[in-house]
């Protein structure tokens, strides 16, 4: 499926926001918003620490662009090569969840529930 660098970035922003919403325990079955986020919980962990702030700043708790770029002592044009770099490591993390097929989910959701991730 190919879509525009905008199209990716809204896809991903959309999970991003909805975050801090989703129950990320991994027990039971999982849906498909549950796998994404914690996929993303996984990615957030070993992005660079920058990343990670604008993240939460940005998708957490809602800042706009100029007070992050104030908060973190950078341009706005850096902040937003930040939100780029952000935005293509966290899709490629959960590119594979977001165009699988339901049979290619429920193997994801089974290695979920092998405790791989615990």
């Amino acid at each position: 499926m190919k879509k525009n660098r905008r199209e990716l970035d809204k896809l991903v922003e959309k999970y991003l926001k909805m975050y801090p919403y989703i129950n990320k325990e991994k027990v039971g079955s999982l849906t498909k918003d549950q796998l994404i986020v914690i996929c993303i919980d996984e990615i957030l962990k070993i992005m660079p620490e920058k990343e990670v702030i604008f993240v939460k700043y940005r998708y957490f708790k809602g800042w706009s662009i100029v007070k992050i770029a104030s908060e973190m002592s950078y341009s706005q044009r850096m902040i937003y090569i930040i939100r780029k770099k952000a935005l293509i490591k966290i899709y490629h993390g959960i590119s594979h969840l977001l165009y699988s097929s339901d049979k290619d989910l429920d193997v994801v959701r089974k290695q979920y529930n092998l405790s791989i991730w615990r």
